[in-house]
């Protein structure tokens, strides 16, 4: 049987996580497809929940696995930058900083399994598990600032290289700023909580892209 590298399962995992966590993230009871609900609004987002329970429970399962696959390539990625060439200091600080935002997006996916579980009716689940929402949301808003901040020290650790692209790098770091910025306002004004995740949805989308091609060259080191 043969073996794989660490690039090469590193440059996969930059693949597969981030593509994996993003699909069950936009499949998610009360996001932007099924049961879209103001995420400021704990009522619509809890109904949504639990009239989707059996998918709430599967993306709060999946969505973990795929950020722990994602989070192994990123660090395959950081040991291989710090293996030789620029950006070494940057990357292990981004990786501080991405590893922290999985571990809140964890936690808060885990405690949003306490609601996709619940057989209560909505009118009785709103007033039981209405602070349980309300820190998820807080936990999920401070862990989507810290992952911005992670992404914007790694993307800008991988411009400095030769081996990557330049140009796509300083994209996903403008995209990491965006996204500290509306983690920010979503977490000051709830009233622009939608809006802003929306907007968050679209830069997952960009690091997502940005990540795949960091894992395709990743895998021919």
């Amino acid at each position: 049987m043969g073996t794989i590298t660490v690039n090469k399962l590193g440059g996969l995992s930059l693949i597969l996580g981030p593509v994996f966590t993003l699909i069950f993230y936009f499949l998610q009871p009360g996001g932007a497809l099924i049961d879209a609900a103001d995420p400021a609004n704990a009522q619509a987002s809890i109904a949504a929940t639990l009239s989707n329970a059996g998918l709430a429970q599967l993306t709060g399962v999946l969505i973990p696995i795929g950020l722990l696959v994602m989070l192994a390539g990123i660090l395959s990625l950081q040991r291989h930058v710090s293996s030789g060439g620029n950006g070494d200091a940057l990357a292990r600080y981004g990786v501080l900083f991405i590893f922290v935002a999985c571990l809140g997006w964890i936690l808060g996916t885990g405690m949003g399994l306490a609601i996709s579980g619940s057989d209560l009716p909505v009118a009785k689940a709103v007033p039981t598990f209405g602070s349980l929402y309300a820190a998820i949301t807080g936990i999920g808003t401070v862990a989507g600032i810290f992952a911005g901040i992670g992404f914007l020290a790694l993307s800008l650790a991988i411009s400095t290289r030769d081996d990557y692209s330049k140009p796509f790098a300083l994209v996903a770091a403008a995209a990491a700023v965006v996204q500290i910025v509306v983690g920010v306002i979503g977490g000051v004004d709830s009233t622009q909580l939608q809006t802003m995740t929306t907007i968050t949805g679209i830069v997952y989308l960009i690091h997502t892209a940005f990540m795949i091609t960091v894992g395709l060259k990743l895998m021919k080191q």
